[in-house]
């Protein structure tokens, strides 16, 4: 039986940290804007978008909001949920899910077409990654150190090998790279 491939989809700072200790990564927004198609790819494979309830809030107003290629994606493709306080969703069609592992087990048995997108804020790929959970990475290192931050990676108990299957130079001087956990 085959199952949907689960992508983990990030951008961190060179010393990688997804965000700011206090949450924030208006950090990463000035490396955006041509990728060459980096981010456009992911986006139009994708038969589920997944993320955790802040990044959910957080996306749910931009896209709507906005117009292009990006956001169609974006807007018309169902969406998944992780959270055990949301309490209203309304950028859908969405469902919830307040179990990380049986969620991502019941969307990846399904027959929809696509990859499950998650978009990650560093609480879903910790909770995530440690579960193997994850097939491929799609992470975007932007040339920035922060310093201090939170990682997608802190929960790990043991180390977590990667293959490196492809790379993307973007011209803002960040570097898009597809990694695959080498189980």
């Amino acid at each position: 039986m085959t199952h949907r491939t689960v992508v983990l989809k990030m951008v961190l700072s060179l010393d990688g940290f997804a965000t700011s200790p206090d949450g924030t990564h208006d950090w990463m927004f000035r490396y955006f804007g041509d990728d060459g198609g980096w981010n456009q790819r992911a986006l139009d494979a994708a038969g589920t978008h997944a993320m955790g309830r802040r990044s959910y809030e957080i996306m749910g107003p931009h896209w709507q909001a906005t117009e292009g290629p990006v956001a169609t994606a974006m807007n018309g493709t169902p969406k998944a949920v992780f959270s055990r306080t949301l309490e209203r969703a309304d950028w859908g069609p969405v469902e919830v899910f307040r179990d990380v592992g049986a969620g991502i087990a019941e969307l990846r048995s399904r027959p929809d077409a696509g990859t499950v997108l998650v978009h990650g804020g560093p609480t879903l790929a910790s909770a995530l990654t440690p579960l193997g959970l994850v097939d491929e990475y799609h992470l975007t290192r932007v040339p920035i150190a922060i310093g201090r931050g939170r990682s997608p990676f802190a929960t790990l108990q043991e180390h977590l090998a990667l293959e490196l299957v492809d790379e993307h130079r973007i011209p803002t001087g960040a570097v898009g790279q597809v990694l695959r956990p080498t189980r």
